[in-house]
């Protein structure tokens, strides 16, 4: 909640004055695996961010997806990836991030956001700062 309340408070405000951005700028937050969760959280606790770009979300985290059901994610623009083989693993709390990611998506579309979900090839630590970087631009082209 630190962490989400430190960008909210100080640092968009901060860049929103110091680069005399318009204060309807459409905001997109994102990261990879943790970070990609963090993303998605704190996309329920706030209407500020327009875009997730969420590559290779932690979405196998212990009670993520009931909590998601009591606090929806807020944002309009959401993209999911995963890699192909991140569901394929004998951890059993890691081995429902295929099932949870698929749910998610299919429960964003039905309340009506844009949301894209796109397979990856490979593990969860293959070429993480490309997928990172195709789940931001996603976020910034114009989808109709």
């Amino acid at each position: 909640m630190d962490t989400l309340r430190f960008l909210t408070e100080q640092v968009i405000p901060t860049l929103k004055q110091q680069l005399r951005l318009p204060e309807n700028i459409k905001i997109i937050l994102g990261g990879y695996s943790l970070a990609g969760l963090f993303a998605l959280w704190a996309s329920t606790q706030t209407d500020l961010f327009y875009g997730v770009a969420a590559a290779s979300p932690s979405v196998w985290f212990p009670g993520w997806m009931e909590f998601e059901q009591r606090h929806p994610i807020q944002a309009q623009r959401i993209y999911l990836s995963l890699g192909d083989r991140e569901e394929r693993t004998r951890n059993a709390t890691l081995a429902v991030v295929g099932d949870n990611i698929r749910t998610l998506h299919s429960q964003l579309i039905a309340r009506g956001a844009d949301c894209t979900f796109e397979w990856n090839s490979g593990g969860h630590f293959k070429d993480a700062d490309l997928r990172t970087a195709k789940a931001f631009q996603w976020g910034m082209e114009e989808h109709t």
